[in-house]
C-alpha cells in the first residue's frame, strides 16, 4: 500500500477496534479518510456500550470526515447503476473515487469498480 492517506470502509474500522493486528499494521501512520456513512454506520451498532461508544468517538475524532457533495453523489449514482452496489457502498466507493485516494476493504463486491483504487482485506479465520 503505497501513499500515506487512504479511504476506510466500516469494516475495516470495526476489525480494527475488535483488535485486528493486521488492520493495525495497515493503518500505521496512514492518514484516514472515512465516509459520513461509516459514521452512521458504526454509531448505529446495536448493543453498544458506552464505553464502546467512546471507543469509536475516539477513533473518529482522528480520521477526516467527509461528507456528501455533487461529485460523491455523481460518482454513487455511477457505481450503484453499473456495480448494483447498496447505496452505503455505492457512497463509500464514490467518497474514494473523488478523493482520489485508495480504498481498504474487505468487501469483495467493489472489486472492479471502475477507476477504483481498492486494496481488498481478507480477514483471518
Amino acid at each position: 500500500m503505497s501513499g500515506d492517506k487512504l479511504v476506510v470502509d466500516t469494516n475495516i474500522i470495526i476489525y480494527h477496534l475488535n483488535g485486528d493486528k493486521t488492520i493495525e499494521l495497515l493503518l500505521m501512520g496512514k492518514k484516514l479518510a472515512v465516509s459520513f456513512i461509516s459514521e452512521i454506520e458504526l454509531n448505529s451498532y446495536p448493543d453498544l456500550s458506552n464505553q464502546q461508544r467512546e471507543v469509536i468517538q475516539y477513533f473518529l475524532s482522528l480520521t477526516e470526515i467527509v461528507h456528501s457533495n455533487s461529485y460523491i453523489v455523481a460518482e454513487a449514482v455511477k457505481i450503484r447503476i453499473g456495480k448494483k452496489l447498496k447505496t452505503p457502498d455505492a457512497i463509500i466507493a464514490a467518497t474514494a473515487l473523488v478523493l482520489n485516494l485508495p480504498l481498504l476493504s474487505a468487501d469483495k463486491r467493489l472489486a472492479g469498480t471502475s477507476g477504483l483504487d481498492l486494496i481488498t482485506y481478507t480477514p483471518a479465520n
